[in-house]
């Protein structure tokens, strides 16, 4: 094995030799722009996952809030009817959400079953 200065060496040739000796300097540059690509990637990915889950953006979607002002009942009656069966939640990581298309319906299932 033989040991090669990188400034002889293209970034390429330094990356395909396993034994390089490299002076601080270049090693800074060559960590920093590997960091600087590795975050821009990292920021990327996390933004098209906020684009995809924005819970927000969906008008059928309501949290437990939302649900209490517009059905008009407290969080305990809330409960009471997800573990009953008269209405469903979807969890997304800790926190419960509400289709406002299936709380219409339970309404309506409500209304017609009485």
């Amino acid at each position: 094995m033989s040991y090669r200065n990188t400034n002889s060496l293209g970034l390429e040739q330094a990356e395909t030799n396993p034994l390089v000796l490299i002076d601080l300097i270049s090693l800074k540059s060559m960590l920093g722009s590997v960091i600087k690509n590795a975050l821009q990637d990292f920021n990327e990915r996390g933004k098209s996952l906020l684009v995809e889950k924005n819970i927000s953006d969906n008008p059928d979607l309501m949290n437990m809030e939302e649900v209490i002002k517009f059905l008009k009942v407290s969080k305990v009656t809330i409960h009471n009817w997800k573990r009953n069966g008269i209405i469903k939640s979807h969890k997304m990581g800790r926190k419960l959400y509400f289709k406002k298309s299936e709380m219409l319906d339970a309404i309506k299932r409500q209304k017609y079953s009485i």
